[in-house]
C-alpha cells in the first residue's frame, strides 16, 4: 500500500513504478543501448532523454482509500519582538506502521517504540526544558510532531507546503528519528554535517560534552534524504538530524555498529520494535541536551544559520529569504 498527499493543481504522474537494476539493464540492452553508457551521459548538463522505442501494457487492480492523519504543532512564542516572527523548528514523526503482517509469534502491531516514539520523547523533553526557562528564547520555537513519515515523509511534506512561518523566517530545523537506546557514547552522528553553519554551533557544544561529532556513519543508507528534515531543507531551511554515535563508553570497538546493524536487520519496521527494560537512556539524554543547547543558541543568535556556499539547498534558502521582501 502506498500513500501520497491529495493532489492539488500541480502536475502528477499517473503511475509510478520501479524496476530492478538487472531488469532495467536487460530492457535497455534489448533496444541496442547500454545502461552504463546512458547513465554516464546523463551526468552531463546537455543530456537529452533517449527514446528507447519500448512500449508495454499494464493491467492491475487498484483500490483507492482516503485516510486522515495529522501534524501536531506546539508553539513557544519568542521573547524578542524583532525576532519572534522567526522560528527554530524541532521535528519528530509520531506515526509508525500500525497493524500489519503478523510475525512468527502472531504479533501484528507495529509499535514503533524506537522509530519513532523515542524521537517524540526527546522533542517533548526539549520542549519542556525550553518552556521552563525564566524567559523564552528570542526567536519562537515550534514543536512539530509530524505524521505519515513512514508513508513517504508526508506530514513534513504537507507542513513544508503550508508552513506556519515563512520559509525565509525559519532559522533552522532540528530533527530526531530513532534515538540512542544503548548508552553513553564518545561520539554523536550529525546527519548533514558539512552542509551549513549549524556545524560550528553543534561542534562547540559537543566539545563541551567531551564528544566527537561525526558525519553520517551509515552513508550508504542516505539518511539525510529519508527523514523529515529533508522536506524542510527543500524549502531552504538549514537542517540537522542527530543520530546515535557508534563509539560507546566502556564497550569494545565495533560494538555500537553491531547493535545498530542488528536493530536494522531484526527490529526496524517490525512488531518487535517495542520498549525493552534493557534500554539505556544515558546516550539519549546526551543527544537531547545537544539538540536543546544547539536550538537554544540558534534561537538567541543575532543571525540565522545559512547553508554553506554551493550546497544543494543554498539556492532555495536565498529564494526564501528574498521572498520575504516581495
Amino acid at each position: 500500500m502506498q500513500f501520497e498527499l491529495p493532489a492539488g493543481d500541480e502536475p502528477r504522474i499517473q503511475t509510478n513504478a520501479w524496476v530492478t537494476e538487472d531488469s532495467a539493464r536487460e530492457l535497455v540492452r534489448m533496444t541496442g543501448f547500454d545502461l552504463d553508457e546512458l547513465r554516464e551521459a546523463a551526468f552531463n548538463r546537455d543530456f537529452k532523454p533517449v527514446p528507447l522505442g519500448i512500449t508495454t501494457s499494464i493491467d492491475m487492480k487498484v483500490d483507492l482509500q482516503r485516510v486522515q492523519s495529522a501534524n501536531v504543532l506546539g508553539l513557544i512564542p519568542g521573547s524578542d519582538p524583532a525576532l519572534s516572527d522567526e522560528a527554530v523548528i524541532y521535528t519528530a514523526h509520531h506515526d509508525h506502521l500500525g497493524i500489519g503482517t503478523p510475525n512468527d509469534d502472531g504479533d501484528a502491531i507495529y509499535n514503533g517504540a524506537r522509530d519513532n516514539a523515542s524521537g517524540v520523547a526527546v522533542v517533548m523533553s526539549i520542549a519542556s526544558a525550553i518552556k521552563a526557562l525564566p524567559e523564552a528564547p528570542r526567536r519562537s520555537v515550534l514543536i512539530a510532531l509530524v505524521g505519515a513519515e513512514e508513508q513517504g515523509l508526508l506530514g513534513s511534506e504537507f507542513y513544508a507546503a503550508h508552513p506556519t512561518f515563512a520559509p525565509g523566517k525559519i532559522a533552522a530545523n532540528i530533527n530526531y528519528d530513532s534515538a540512542n537506546i544503548w548508552g553513553h557514547t564518545h561520539d554523536v552522528t550529525f546527519i548533514g554535517l558539512g552542509k551549513s553553519s549549524i556545524d560550528q554551533i553543534l561542534l562547540a557544544i559537543a566539545a563541551e560534552q567531551g564528544r566527537v561529532v561525526k558525519p553520517d556513519q551509515f552513508a550508504d543508507k542516505g539518511y539525510f534524504y529519508r527523514s523529515d528534515q529533508f522536506n524542510l531543507a527543500k524549502i531552504g531551511v538549514p537542517a540537522m538530524y542527530l543520530k546515535a554515535g557508534t563509539d560507546f563508553v566502556d564497550r569494545p570497538p565495533g560494538w555500537g555498529r553491531q547493535q545498530q546493524d542488528h536493530h536494522t536487520e531484526v527490529v526496524y519496521h517490525q512488531p518487535s520494535d517495542e520498549y525493552d527494560p534493557s534500554w539505556n537512556f544515558d546516550g539519549m539524554v546526551e543527544d537531547a541536551l545537544l539538540g536543546y543547547w544547539t536550538g537554544l543558541a540558534i534561537a538567541n543568535a543575532d543571525e540565522m544559520p545559512a547553508w554553506n556556499a554551493g550546497d544543494e539547498f543554498e539556492a532555495a534558502r536565498l529564494d526564501a529569504i528574498n521572498a520575504i521582501g516581495d
